[in-house]
């Protein structure tokens, strides 16, 4: 008979956590945004079925531009600080910047969202 694994956390659910006391999180924009808010989607990774490699998107949004840079670096150094660190019963072994953040424009009320990518590890729980 095959051993039935754990599966591996979710990704998003450790970000919404981590990310929690900087700002609103969510993994889908609400019809009315209120920054400042932080979006995390899962956008790829592989795993090597020890250990998951998830990158992660995470997007800030804030009133104005200078906000929006703001929150972004924010999050950044709290995910680049977070490898040996236990976020919602996860051990995160590493995180680093996949791709840099970049200003993307919103037409709504000319609010600005700055978006990055990180790349983070974790293994699977033991059963």
């Amino acid at each position: 008979m095959t051993e039935v694994l754990a599966p591996f956390p979710d990704v998003e659910v450790v970000l919404l956590e981590l990310l929690e006391p900087v700002a609103s999180t969510c993994t889908a924009t609400p019809p009315t945004i209120t920054p400042p808010l932080i979006r995390v989607v899962r956008t790829g990774g592989s795993d090597d079925g020890i250990t998951d490699s998830p990158v992660v998107e995470v997007t800030c949004i804030g009133a104005d531009r200078q906000a929006s840079w703001a929150l972004s670096e924010q999050c950044r150094q709290v995910i680049l600080a977070s490898p040996n660190t236990v976020v919602a019963g996860v051990l995160i072994d590493y995180a680093a910047t996949f791709t840099p953040p970049q200003q993307i424009p919103d037409p709504d009320l000319d609010k600005r969202s700055v978006t990055s990518n990180y790349e983070l590890a974790f293994r699977r729980p033991r059963t």
